[in-house]
């Protein structure tokens, strides 16, 4: 246990093969007494490997964690939904409406197999904040979109930027009136149903409690998406069947690896063929916001959504902190609990391993 005071150092216990971080991973860890002239709570890492997460945090850094704000908490997953609002007011871009006011309005010429819409005066919409499908192949909420707003009027809310193809990002009203009135969005549907899961993005922050409750709805239930989602972290040939696409991967991280840009958060021992999530600034930063750090993530069983490249093995970078979901620790996984789709998960290895 950490002594009051006292400083986290790393000393090395056993050396074996090499993870990714370009350090060994056999290294145990222990605390002695800080003696530094602001109270002496310093962290030596020059041979530090991975963070343990059966380590607890001096009592500064326990306290710092203890006034972090409910809604950011919540936001990872590490409160449910219902408790935010209640216990803290959540910042401008939580608190603002999903759907600004006025929306603009369009009727709808096409839906196409993209998900975007054409509406009469040619202009197209993505509408922002969903993933499904991907890689060429039609998303999987088309058809549903189609039958919904084909042929109709629409109210919606997008900025004037255009990406590469030309399209608007949109936050579309769902078009129920009832629901339109209480500012439910069509997005929202889409997540409930399990046709779409969702993707963090700038324009939907303020919607991101009501997507969150949707699709956590959709995932107890197992609707839609949800009866393959998420993928085991441990199924490597799963992984490799989704690369660029946007899934969502579910696993205990094994531990954390650093190099002086980049943090690698192991879901397996052997990082040239298992799953990695890859943080650089932007997700260190990201995280940071939200008062975390990626050696947080150690020993925890998590979610993890993006975009699946090939890195040695599968690997998503995590560039905000809203692509990751804390659902538990890895004793839990080990257990069998908490994993959906068969995802097994094991203990941490310690550090004589």
């Amino acid at each position: 246990n950490n002594p009051p005071g006292g400083l986290i150092s790393f000393q090395p216990r056993h050396i074996g093969p090499r993870r990714r971080g370009g350090r060994r991973p056999g290294f145990a860890l222990g605390c002695r007494k800080g003696t530094g002239a602001t109270g002496g709570r310093h962290v030596e890492n020059a041979m530090a490997t991975r963070i343990s997460p059966t380590l607890s945090c001096p009592p500064g850094r326990a306290r710092a964690r203890a006034r972090r704000a409910p809604w950011v908490l919540a936001a990872i997953g590490l409160l449910p939904p219902g408790a935010v609002l209640a216990a803290s007011p959540p910042p401008p871009s939580l608190s603002a409406p999903c759907l600004p006011v006025p929306l603009a309005r369009g009727h709808v010429a096409e839906v196409r197999a993209t998900g975007d819409l054409v509406l009469h005066d040619g202009s197209v919409l993505r509408p922002a904040g969903l993933a499904g499908g991907g890689a060429g192949q039609a998303v999987s909420w088309r058809a549903a979109l189609a039958g919904r707003v084909a042929g109709r009027e629409i109210a919606f809310a997008a900025g004037p930027a255009r990406d590469r193809y030309g399209r608007r990002t949109a936050l579309i009203a769902d078009p129920g009136a009832a629901a339109a009135a209480e500012g439910a969005t069509l997005q929202q549907a889409l997540l409930r149903e399990g046709l779409a899961v969702l993707r963090p993005e700038d324009a939907v922050l303020a919607c991101l409690p009501a997507w969150l409750a949707a699709e956590a709805e959709a995932r107890r239930d197992r609707r839609g998406l949800w009866r393959q989602l998420p993928l085991a972290a441990a199924n490597i040939a799963a992984l490799r069947a989704q690369q660029g696409r946007f899934t969502i991967v579910a696993g205990p991280i094994l531990d954390v690896g650093k190099t002086a840009r980049v943090d690698y958060l192991n879901f397996g021992r052997v990082w040239r063929q298992d799953m990695t999530g890859r943080v650089e600034a932007e997700g260190q930063a990201s995280l940071a916001a939200h008062g975390l750090a990626p050696a947080d993530l150690a020993g925890r069983l998590v979610r993890l959504r993006g975009t699946l490249f090939e890195a040695g093995g599968p690997a998503i970078t995590l560039r905000r902190a809203e692509q990751i979901e804390l659902a538990g620790d890895a004793a839990h996984a080990s257990r069998g609990g908490g994993m959906e789709n068969g995802a097994e998960g094991r203990a941490r290895p310690t550090g004589d391993e």
